[in-house]
């Protein structure tokens, strides 16, 4: 389901977001930051500033939860926690038009089928439409039955909704509305599709169609001039007797323009009755109907005296769903309206097959009724951005225009996605419309009490509906058809406009009502083929109308080009007359043909005009032709890797986008001649776990009907070679990116650390476009392995996740001990006891009774062949070693102890790898035969990196994230984990890779999700052979600016925009902020959950001396008053944990001058960066005196700080007694102080107070507690 937009542009007290939405003003024109306030004095905070990142989580049909995590540079994170028994799935994603798809491998094949909407797995339409975890825990569904889809398929489904959201019926589209929550989807996803990852005819004519049900949003004196309503009033008509059912937000019926106007009302939203308090609807009423008599009737609707009924399908926060607007809809036709308005509207661009379209269309035919729908307000994001409702066939789409005529920059356009056929249908006035104003509502630009500006096509949409019922007064025995093609035909066309941003041009009501003649709106012609039988000549007819009591004499022309001027062939287009003679109240009816062949493939488009010979009468038909290459049948067969044939639908993309199947047995699709990509995915066991095979064909090129074949036999492993023994360790992820014609699509696939190895089809190179497949891998020294002597038998053991770890080379006996519920370790001792079939069993307590009885090590064997299990360093330790091995294995092992008792198994590995090679595996334009990586220094930065040891956690978690220069999400890495007081050398690899490096300084809960908490660097690239660098926590842990940060701090204006993390270390970018009430340190993300408690921070700001403001943290805004002066900020941090020692305090202190700015101007903010001789734990050695370096910036984006004065002090004492560093200018603003220890023996804790001052008279004084260790 989409969600609905009203189509207002707010152009004060609300804003909208770049998908239409509108949002509170203090959350668009700033951002805030959740968890930051601000408390003002003589300055006003204008918001609390540009959040580092945020997360949100959505559960997607399928049961699966789907985290996307987006950092304030934009670079986007996904991670996949699969539903309960679900861990056997394989998830891609797919990135098109700035929106990130997660689709399960079981999922896929009935979307390609068209029976789910691929909206149900647009993870950020989701997020847009609130229907994340944040803001629900249902997900609402549009269940669908097409022919042959019996109804107990569709009843078995519709009992799982929830108890306080029974079904409803949508009459109109054949289906039912449920609501099913989070806890649920599993079991409804089950009930859907039994079977995971096979597809057949009959299983997808069995199942119902679901649709995601969307949520919608709503998207006058001059402007009923503007229309020429006023000569139709003249003429005595105000559109009275006829009913026009607004649906929006509902109405005020106290307001004086609509006192007594409205014969009913009825609510379908679930909110606080048919009131409005959002103010949208009371707007687009009056200007449907308004009597203006607030205003002396300056400013009365379009019909002031049409019979109003209100509808309210918008809740009182301006949203409703696809299935609530439908409801309102179908009671609107039963009560029989003859025009109905919808200023409303989807973000998605449709197609005109949604679920609202559809019921558009058959109410419109059954009922009469004209359905007056808004275009929308995505036109600045191009064209083809008609949402639904207004994509229906029978829907008059209105676009808005302003006062000159001219389109409006937020107007949606066409054409309609898939058939390129014309939308919007025509334009009205939609900028800064003046119409009633609710009581007590702040929508808009408010004029006075009773008025409110507002601009949109929901504002251009109300005018066409007040034109359609003057028109139907006018004409009573219309169709709502009629009254669509009198308001099209006679629309006032504007020079220089496109006929798909316009339709037939501005509404002018009184050429509809008043003038002789009509004629069809519009005509589509095509898609037309230009090969095979749909390239023959087709016919369709143009119908002129008479109304008058004479006899019109009309000369017909045609004029159609595309988009870039190339006029459509003469001949393509043949009209059945060149003059047609309309007797009076009579029609007649001219063919129009068009020969396919003779018009060259492109999207044409213009009118058919009709002129009296003195142009006093002007009617015209919007017409298109839109003519593609030949369409061609291709029939895909896929084989697994054993040779078996596979019953799937490899996904099939091309310039279009995806494309269905038109059978499943055989996979049969029809595509236009063209290039396309096909690819196929699989999941494998191996002994030793499971293999990912990806078969892609990234250039097929259709040009008759053809048969493709994708074999996973064909396969090559993908080889990464390491300079020292390694293995792939956590999440394994791999894409294919393709661009051609301007057209891109990225699709990728991931597995979790299970899976062993990769295989990939080998291609020829492309010869059109940009093609690349990319692997990422992350690798290190093995955990764990065992040797079994007498033999090559492979235990394949896995650590259970609280086992301590056997020392390396630990050779034992292994005995047979029994099962798990009667475990014999009676000639156990000093041994390895295997016990058999571990399903249920305690492990702790197991692991404990072989301790008690002398056991060195616990074999378990599983239940399952696979034995993965994730090792962990948290946590209580079980009291022997525990490992378990799969089932096959496990009784091969048992079995070669019958045969040898004096067997033993050798076990080596390591948790602590002094190594890691975090890899992207890519290659170009083709895959060759043989896909072999060499990591080494030719094609990787090595980096020296250091984990700190900040006092006393004996694991650091840490994350690395990869994004391709095409991409704009990353796939989640599982956390890693690494000791602390330790350095690695880390292989990463360089060139075009950007990586963004995460670090917390302990363990963490949640391994499956981005680290919420620690340090994180900038994104950036590494060169071939670079070898920077890396300490992580390491002092001196303070406040500061890191160079080239993505958020400067600035003036714009008279606001204060600062951006001061909380945390930096002493490698320069490594920063995290810390949420108000606790967050340690979050880098960058959105939840805290495994935060320290005891986290503050406070921040004042001062002008001139004078407190103006406070706020908990100096990463905030303030608006301060005009004109120069000087001012100091105070920023205060505090940390308190068990295992966070040093910077468990800091005091900062910045003064500088500032006046207003006409652009964001970098604040004059001094930073101080330290280099401390410390060891791994963050200590200086022993001695009298050592030395440390200081260096004194500007941040990004200023000149260099000139004339700086340094001064140092040192605390052994926490600050009570304080004495001076020798300090020596090295020059370029880099100093060097030695510091000399008082008397005293044993470790201290030393403290820092720097002050720094510049010729301009900007300073810092930062003063950190406990900065660093020194020995004694």
């Amino acid at each position: 389901m989409r969600r609905i937009r009203l189509a207002a542009v707010i152009s004060a007290g609300l804003a909208l977001t770049a998908g239409g939405m509108p949002m509170a003003a203090g959350a668009a024109g700033v951002a805030s930051t959740a968890g930051t306030t601000t408390t003002a004095t003589a300055a006003t905070a204008v918001s609390a500033g540009t959040s580092p990142g945020a997360a949100a989580t959505v559960r997607l049909i399928t049961g699966d939860r789907v985290t996307v995590t987006t950092d304030s540079d934009g670079k986007r994170i996904a991670a996949v926690e699969p539903g309960s028994g679900r861990s056997g799935i394989l998830f891609r994603t797919v990135e098109q038009d700035g929106d990130l798809t997660v689709m399960p491998s079981d999922a896929q094949d009935l979307v390609s089928a068209g029976r789910l909407d691929r909206q149900l797995f647009n993870v950020s339409a989701l997020i847009k439409q609130k229907y994340d975890a944040a803001h629900t825990d249902t997900l609402p569904l549009i269940i669908g039955r097409p022919d042959g889809v019996p109804a107990s398929a569709v009843r078995r489904l519709t009992t799982l909704t929830e108890d306080d959201a029974p079904a409803r019926g949508l009459d109109s589209i054949d289906a039912q509305a449920v609501r099913i929550s989070d806890d649920d989807l599993g079991r409804f996803w089950k009930q859907l599709a039994p079977t995971a990852n096979t597809v057949s005819a009959a299983r997808v004519a069995a199942t119902p169609r679901i649709w995601l049900d969307g949520r919608v949003d709503a998207a006058l004196d001059r402007s009923t001039a503007q229309i020429n309503a006023p000569a139709v009033w003249k003429a005595g008509y105000d559109g009275r007797s006829v009913k026009v059912a607004v649906l929006d937000t509902g109405v005020d019926q106290t307001h004086p323009d609509l006192a007594g106007r409205i014969s009913e009302a009825k609510d379908f939203s679930g909110s606080s009755g048919t009131g409005d308090v959002f103010g949208h609807g009371t707007h687009v009423a009056s200007t449907v109907g308004g009597t203006g008599a607030a205003s002396g009737g300056l400013r009365k609707g379009v019909a002031p005296g049409a019979d109003l009924l209100i509808g309210k399908v918008l809740g009182d926060d301006g949203y409703g769903t696809e299935s609530q607007v439908i409801d309102g809809m179908e009671w609107a036709a039963s009560e029989g309206a003859k025009v109905v308005n919808m200023s409303l509207g989807s973000d998605e661009v449709s197609d005109g097959t949604d679920p609202m379209s559809l019921a558009v269309d058959e109410l419109s035919s059954s009922s009469g009724a004209l359905f007056v729908v808004a275009a929308g307000n995505s036109g600045e994001q191009g064209q083809e951005t008609i949402g639904s409702p207004g994509a229906a066939d029978a829907a008059l789409t209105v676009g808005a225009v302003d006062r000159d005529d001219s389109l409006a920059a937020f107007s949606s356009r066409g054409p309609r996605h898939g058939d390129r056929a014309v939308k919007p249908d025509v334009t009205a006035p939609g900028v800064g419309i003046v119409a009633a104003r609710a009581a007590g509502t702040t929508m808009g630009d408010p004029v006075d009490q009773y008025y409110v500006a507002a601009s949109g096509t929901s504002m251009a949409t109300p005018h066409v509906t007040g034109a359609a019922a003057l028109l139907a007064q006018a004409h009573p025995t219309w169709s709502g058809q009629q009254l669509k093609d009198a308001l099209i035909s006679t629309a006032h066309t504007v020079e220089g406009e496109q006929v798909t941003e316009e339709g037939g041009g501005r509404v002018d009501v009184a050429a509809a009502a008043l003038g002789p003649v009509t004629a069809t709106g519009s005509v589509a012609l095509g898609p037309y083929g230009t090969g095979g039988d749909d390239s023959a000549p087709r016919t369709a007819t143009v119908r002129y109308t008479n109304t008058s009591d004479k006899e019109v004499t009309l000369a017909l022309a045609a004029h159609l080009a595309t988009s870039g001027g190339r006029d459509l062939a003469t001949g393509a287009l043949r009209l059945g007359s060149d003059t047609v003679r309309i007797a009076a109240g009579a029609t007649v009816d001219v063919p129009l043909t068009v020969n396919p062949s003779l018009a060259g493939r492109g999207d044409y488009y213009g009118y058919v005009t009709a002129a009296t010979s003195d142009g006093a009468v002007k009617v015209h038909t919007t017409a298109s032709i839109v003519v593609h290459g030949p369409v061609h049948k291709l029939t895909v067969t896929t084989y697994d890797h054993t040779g078996k044939r596979v019953q799937a639908l490899p996904t099939i993309w091309g310039p279009d986008g995806f494309v269905g199947y038109v059978s499943t047995e055989p996979a049969v699709a029809e595509v236009e001649e063209g290039t396309y990509q096909l690819d196929y995915s699989s999941l494998d066991t191996a002994d030793d776990g499971q293999e990912l095979r990806q078969v892609v064909l990234p250039e097929v090129k259709v040009t008759k009907d053809m048969a493709v074949t994708l074999d996973a036999r064909k396969t090559t492993r993908v080889d990464i070679r390491t300079p020292r023994p390694a293995e792939q360790r956590g999440i394994l992820n791999y894409q294919t990116y393709r661009q051609i014609d301007g057209h891109s699509l990225l699709q990728g696939t991931m597995y979790f650390d299970l899976a062993k190895r990769l295989y990939v089809s080998p291609t020829a190179a492309v010869t059109d476009g940009t093609f690349e497949f990319a692997s990422r891998w992350q690798l290190v020294a093995p955990l764990i392995e065992a040797k079994v002597s007498g033999g090559d038998l492979a235990l394949n053991p896995y650590y259970m996740p609280s086992s301590p770890l056997f020392d390396a080379g630990t050779t034992l006996t292994a005995v047979d001990a029994g099962t798990f519920d009667k475990p014999d370790f009676s000639g156990a001792r000093g041994k390895l006891a295997i016990v058999r079939n571990e399903q249920g069993t305690n492990e702790r307590e197991l692991a404990r009774q072989a301790a008690a009885a002398g056991v060195r090590g616990l074999v378990m064997t599983h239940f399952a062949d696979i034995a993965w299990t994730r090792w962990s360093p948290d946590g209580e330790r079980n009291a022997v070693p525990t490992v378990r091995i799969g089932k096959a294995v496990g009784a091969a092992l048992l079995d070669r102890l019958k045969k040898h008792p004096a067997t033993t198994v050798r076990f080596t590995g390591t948790a602590k790898s002094p190594y890691l090679y975090d890899v992207m595996q890519t290659s170009s334009q083709q895959i060759p035969r043989h896909v072999v990586y060499t990591v080494s220094e030719r094609n990787s930065a090595v980096l020296r990196t250091t984990y700190a040891d900040n006092g006393g956690a004996p694991w650091a978690s840490e994350q690395r994230f990869a994004w391709r220069p095409y991409q704009d999400t990353a796939w989640l890495q599982y956390t890693r984990y690494v000791p602390t007081g330790f350095a690695r050398t880390e292989y990463v690899s360089a060139n075009d890779t950007t990586w963004q490096h995460l670090v917390h300084h302990t363990t963490t809960f949640d391994v499956d999700m981005p680290l919420a908490v620690g340090m994180k660097d900038r994104p950036r690239t590494y060169r071939a052979g670079q070898q920077p660098a890396e300490r992580w926590q390491g002092a001196v842990v303070r406040p500061s600016i890191p160079k080239g940060t993505a958020t400067p701090s600035v003036r714009t204006g008279d606001v204060l925009a600062l951006r001061i993390p909380e945390f930096t270390d002493s490698t320069a970018g490594h920063w995290s902020r810390l949420l108000a009430g606790g967050g340690g340190g979050v880098g960058g993300f959105a939840t805290a959950a495994d935060a320290p408690g005891g986290d503050t921070a406070a921040a004042a700001l001062y002008r001139d001396g004078v407190k103006v403001a406070d706020a908990d943290s100096a990463w905030t805004d303030f608006e301060v008053t005009p004109g120069a002066a000087d001012y100091r900020l105070d920023l205060t941090t505090s940390r308190v944990d068990d295992e966070w020692a040093f910077g468990t305090r800091t005091d900062t202190s910045w003064g500088f001058r500032s006046a207003t700015t006409a652009t964001a101007t970098p604040l004059s903010l001094l930073q101080l960066d330290y280099d401390v001789p410390v060891d791994a734990h963050n200590a200086v050695g022993a001695g009298r005196t050592h030395t440390i370096g200081l260096a004194v910036r500007a941040q990004d984006g200023q000149p260099a700080p000139r004339g700086v004065s340094l001064r140092v002090e040192v605390s052994y004492d926490g600050g009570r007694h304080w004495s001076g560093a020798a300090v020596k200018d090295r020059g370029h603003n880099a100093f060097r102080a030695t510091v000399t220890r008082p008397s005293g023996h044993g470790d201290a804790y030393v403290t820092l107070r720097v002050t720094a001052r510049d010729r301009l008279g900007n300073s810092v004084r930062q003063t950190a507690e406990r900065a660093y260790l020194q020995r004694g």
